[in-house]
């Protein structure tokens, strides 16, 4: 079974400045340098070394903040105002949501919680967003747990 690692980064080296990347956001069309990199990786065995699997170039003018995870079958990352949800097996396919201004990935046993500027999202395994909180902040929200059904928030600018 195969180990996947994920990172994000500003720069990237050999190998994966040789491999032809997927590219989302809004790509300019010179292409250009992209904002965020997202490096994918994989172990087929935990004795083996890591091989690059898939590079993404994350494209987007507002973004700040990037984060990307593997959760069961899918890449999710987040940056910009979306959050993409790619399938492992074929990255090609992608289900993507406008959540207005990316901020966090929470992954949550059955259920990914992330979070934009004032809100919390609920997707399920199916990548169906469940449900959107109100406004809880207008300066990003930050998850520090989730206990059973609650998701306890940290804010320093609450509404």
């Amino acid at each position: 079974m195969r180990e996947y690692q994920v990172a994000i980064k500003r720069t990237i080296e050999r190998p994966w400045t040789t491999m032809e990347p997927l590219r989302l956001g809004n790509v300019p069309k010179g292409l250009g340098t992209p904002t965020f990199y997202c490096t994918v990786s994989y172990k087929e065995e935990p004795y083996l070394e890591e091989e690059p699997y898939l590079l993404l170039c994350l494209y987007g003018s507002q973004s700040y903040f990037a984060d990307a995870r593997i959760w069961h079958q899918w890449l999710v990352a987040g940056f910009g105002s979306y959050i993409y949800f790619l399938s492992l097996e074929k990255p090609s396919q992608q289900i993507f949501w406008n959540i207005v201004y990316f901020c966090t990935l929470y992954p949550a046993g059955e259920y990914l919680l992330a979070t934009s500027i004032g809100k919390v999202l609920c997707f399920d395994r199916d990548t169906q967003l469940l449900w959107c909180s109100e406004e809880v902040s207008m300066d990003g929200v930050s998850i520090s747990s989730v206990q059973d059904d609650r998701i306890l928030v940290l804010d320093v600018n609450p509404l």
